[in-house]
């Protein structure tokens, strides 16, 4: 029941958030902000991940603090 719920409650965000968005971009000073909206940018429940961090085994080794030589390999 909890799941239909949610459902619910994103779909309203969704049409909620796409209200928003039109209004906002037809109102939007093309001058002053080159980049258009999309409706996700209104939506809070739409969430984005970061990328992950590239890093080598050598700098994660040393944020641990540990000793990393090409024998631990």
């Amino acid at each position: 029941m909890v799941w239909m719920i949610d459902a619910k409650r994103k779909h309203d965000w969704q049409l909620a958030s796409t209200l928003v968005w039109i209004t906002a971009e037809v109102n939007r000073d093309r001058k002053r902000r080159r980049k258009a909206f999309k409706p996700d940018d209104f939506n809070p429940c739409v969430t984005t991940r970061p990328a992950p961090a590239k890093a080598s085994v050598e700098q994660v080794a040393s944020l641990l603090g540990a000793k990393f030589t090409k024998a631990n390999r």
